[in-house]
């Protein structure tokens, strides 16, 4: 009987021991590896191997949950069904691009480090977007920085197609170093502004986007700005509308310009105002589309993070928009341990955009943005599929400039 009771336990104990054999991960988790990170606010990851955070279980990895389509929408899809890596050859290598001191902070830019990232997982499903950016990032080297062109810059749509809109590189362009392409856009500060849209006298423009015929007052809302004080209610009952669209016979009344580098013949989205006091930010997310953040008056604080940071900041999308509800402050406001250590463990990077400047912000980018002091900027996205996945589908060789 004594031996029946060992043999029993002995069976109990190996089928427990193949139980958690067949559970555990394989690999026992990844780490990330640069391809074929400078962080500003100074919260570059750590890669020594006792880091726990450079670690990650395929269990922990996100699904994506989408809750609602959009007719052009990509669906998810898994690494096997587009192929091996080796197939997503780009067209263009940034190992084989020089800068050839173009930047205000090229010495920044020369030291920064280079985005890192997962090695492939066969267990998730991936947005295409995601994927694509792992896949490359892997392949070429992409720095962990958002550099400023210098005024005399001046590059042509070609060279700034090549070196940013096909790599998925973000930049900082003061519109000094886009005047040989005839853009006139200027920077203005309130006191400018209220001169030429006094509150006294009602400027108005009709918009689209948030209903039928309804106007904006540029005098009052300037105004209010200048105070700093919360945008009053329209006619119609309505804050006014911090996102506001506006047509472009609209735009050049303002007299501002479409960015000229985007490919010729692209399809762009009627552009957005956004009006901002200095309290209020906007969480961290990334959109569908290519964007030019083009600021008319005051600073925002941008905080981005690359898509392939996607794993980590786990985000819920509802059409082409991704908000990232456990990092919803990227910045020195998180407010809980959790969102302090997600924010501590993510690739981020840093910096003001002034007015005077625009921003070319690839489609899938992270960012949270805050506002330093009252702000006007001007968001024009693009309509198009996103440059980068032009560049990988072999569309952007075809494009005449």
């Amino acid at each position: 009987m004594e031996l029946r009771q060992r043999k029993g336990l002995l069976v109990l104990g190996l089928m427990a021991f193949s139980l958690l054999f067949a559970l555990s991960p394989s690999g026992g988790g990844e780490k990330r590896y640069t391809g074929t990170s400078q962080s500003s606010n100074g919260h570059s990851p750590k890669l020594s191997s006792e880091d726990p955070l450079q670690t990650f279980k395929e269990t922990d990895y996100p699904v994506y949950e989408n809750s609602q389509k959009v007719e052009d929408e990509e669906e998810e899809v898994t690494p096997l069904e587009l192929g091996d890596s080796a197939a997503m050859t780009a067209s263009v290598d940034t190992e084989d691009i020089e800068d050839n001191d173009i930047f205000v902070d090229q010495m920044e830019y020369d030291d920064a480090p280079y985005i890192k990232v997962l090695a492939e997982s066969k267990r998730i499903k991936y947005r295409l977007i995601v994927l694509q950016h792992e896949r490359y990032f892997r392949k070429h080297k992409s720095k962990l920085y958002v550099p400023r062109l210098k005024k005399t810059a001046k590059l042509s749509r070609e060279e700034f197609a090549e070196r940013f809109l096909l790599t998925s590189q973000p930049v900082i362009i003061p519109f000094e170093a886009v005047r040989h392409l005839n853009f006139t856009t200027k920077a203005y500060t309130l006191e400018e502004l209220m001169k030429i849209y006094p509150n006294h006298k009602s400027m108005t423009y009709r918009y689209g986007g948030y209903g039928p015929n309804e106007e904006i007052d540029l005098g009052p809302a300037i105004a209010a700005l200048y105070q700093n004080k919360d945008l009053k209610k329209t006619k119609m009952g309505r804050n006014f509308p911090r996102n506001t669209k506006v047509n472009p016979h609209s735009v050049k009344k303002l007299s501002l310009d479409f960015p000229p580098y985007v490919f010729p013949g692209s399809k762009m989205m009627a552009p957005s105002v956004w009006f901002g006091t200095a309290t209020s930010s906007t969480k961290t997310h990334s959109d569908c589309c290519d964007n030019f953040a083009v600021m008319l008056s005051g600073t925002k604080r941008w905080t981005v993070a690359p898509p392939s940071e996607a794993r980590l900041i786990k985000p819920k999308c509802t059409g082409g928009l991704c908000w990232g509800n456990k990092l919803e402050h990227a910045d020195e406001h998180a407010y809980t341990p959790a969102m302090k250590g997600l924010r501590d463990m993510t690739q981020l990077v840093t910096f003001d955009l002034n007015a005077g400047e625009m921003l070319y912000l690839p489609a899938g980018w992270f960012h949270h943005i805050e506002n330093i002091g009252p702000t006007i900027m001007i968001n024009y996205w693009s309509k198009e599929k996103p440059f980068f996945q032009q560049m990988l589908d072999g569309e952007a060789t075809q494009v005449e400039w």
